[in-house]
Parts: structure tokens; sequence; C-alpha cells
């Protein structure tokens, strides 16, 4: 059985208590940068079944009334753009050739329109404020740098060059800096901020052990990430401040909890929690940088 928003409160230890949003035994469901702005609606993506079989697609979560509404458009989680017109999602082609492919869905007219189009993969693209350009992760390059497209003209920039994987881009300070993950060695991440006016980067609460899949609070004050811990083989949600400072442990566990996504208001988290039994849409709430669950 399916569960929507307003689900019950996640099982899970640790001094918050998540809230299952979205999840179906023998399902995944992900997403990546898909709250809507108004905080009402969020963008998921799911699978089912494995190899020649499998099953995928992406809907709209009402968080209100837990309507759910199909996109048969896309088949990955999308992110909204500002306006919260269009969609943009880490499509997996009919042609397997292509691996997975940046397309970007008009809500309002129905079509939909590939960008960045190539050979190598494309993944986890996410709008810049002003909705000019798409940031997003590719392979084109031989390793996984970030680039980004501007949506007038399909103008593609690479804006990291490391051997080593760069993944989970965001943008802020009006599209000036860039925050991401960047593999240190093996399994290992730390958090980078890029500034491209000042054309310099820095980590951020780097230790020895993981740190990764950072989102930027819209006040700009606080990270959430995800890091293992000792004797912990899987990462948990943490946050802390844009300085390195104030960590804060949010979940603990055996399962894997990424993928955070500040509400715009800044009172909610929701994150990707990968269970055994098929990965679940999670909710913790927040004030100044503690949660109230």
């Amino acid at each position: 059985m399916a569960t929507a928003a307003g689900g019950a409160a996640g099982k899970h230890g640790g001094s918050c208590t998540p809230r299952l949003i979205a999840g179906t035994a023998g399902e995944n469901h992900v997403m990546f940068d898909g709250l809507s702005p108004d905080d009402r609606t969020l963008a998921i993506g799911w699978d089912r079944g494995s190899g020649a079989s499998v099953q995928r697609g992406a809907y709209l979560l009402d968080l209100r009334s837990g309507k759910r509404f199909d996109l048969p458009h896309l088949t990955n989680a999308p992110s909204f753009s500002p306006d919260g017109r269009f969609l943009v999602s880490a499509n997996y082609p009919g042609d397997r050739a292509l691996k997975t492919e940046l397309v970007e869905f008009d809500r309002r007219s129905g079509v939909a329109r590939v960008l960045a189009s190539g050979p190598s993969a494309e993944w986890l693209g996410s709008y810049s404020r002003d909705g000019r350009w798409i940031l997003f992760n590719s392979t084109r390059s031989g390793a996984s740098d970030l680039y980004r497209v501007r949506r007038s003209d399909g103008l593609v920039e690479q804006l990291t060059e490391d051997l080593r994987y760069e993944a989970h881009g965001q943008f802020f300070d009006g599209g000036r800096r860039i925050l991401f993950h960047r593999q240190t060695e093996g399994d290992n991440y730390d958090i980078v901020i890029r500034d491209f006016r000042a054309r310099t980067e820095r980590t951020v609460g780097a230790t020895a052990a993981e740190e990764g899949y950072p989102a930027l609070s819209p006040n700009g004050r606080w990270i959430a990430f995800s890091a293992i811990t000792k004797g912990v083989q899987q990462p948990n949600l943490f946050i802390m401040q844009i300085d390195g400072t104030g960590r804060r442990q949010l979940t603990d566990g055996p399962s894997k909890d990424a993928y955070a996504t500040w509400s715009r208001d800044g009172r909610s988290i929701y994150f990707v929690r990968f269970d055994p039994n098929g990965s679940k849409i999670m909710r913790l709430g927040m004030r100044n940088g503690a949660c109230l669950n």
C-alpha cells in the first residue's frame, strides 16, 4: 500500500523522528530539489522491478491532500523551475545508448524537450534562481563534472574539471557560487563551495569520513547534508552552519538518508531514506537549525 503526505512517523532512532511522506513496498521513490516554489507540491521519481522488466515514472504529490498526479513525459525525479511552470528530469530514454538525458517539461503546454543531449550520462538537474540556467552533472568529459546549460539557446558550459567525482550541485548567491560534493578518495566525499567571481573554493565541515549530498537552507545559514559516523555503515542526515560550525546529527539508524531538500520557508527538510524494501520520502520539521519532531 502506498503512503502519501501526512503519513505516520518513521521509527529510525535518533533524537529526530521523521514522518513518512511517500513510499510503496517494493518500489523506490526518490527526489532531488523537488519541492515547488509554494511548498505545496513535491516532485518524485519512482521505479520498480529490475533489469529488462524495470518500470519507471514520475509524479507530483499534493502535500496537503495527498493526491498524486502522474507525469507521463518524465521517468526520473524532477526539479521545479523558480516559477513552478517547468520541471527538469534526468530521463531514462528509449535509446539505451544515450544513458540518462536532461528533459524539461512545460506543465502549461504539456510539451517536453531534451537539453544538452549526448552519449554521456546527464543527471541531477536544477534551476538557477533567475531561471536562465540549469545546473547538472555529466560524464561527457570522461569524469563526473558540473555543467550548466542556458535554457534560451542550449549553450553548455563546463563549471568544474576535477578528475575526481563531483556531483549534487546547487546554485546560490545569485548564481555566483555553487555548493556540491567532491570525492576525496574511495567512498569519501567533501562538501565544497566554489565562488566563480573570486575564482576560489573551499571545503566546509570536512572530516576524515564522508560528507555529501549538501543542501543550503533558504536563508543561507544552514547546510543539510549526509555523513557517515564512526561504526556506521550508511550515511545519516546532519546539519551545520555554512562556515562548517554547529554540526548536529538529525537521524541515525541502518538506512542511508540522503538527498535533503529544504522547504522555501525553511521549516521542513525532505529527504530520501533508502530502506531495503524500497526507498521512501521522509520529512523533518525544523526551526532555527533544530528539528521539531
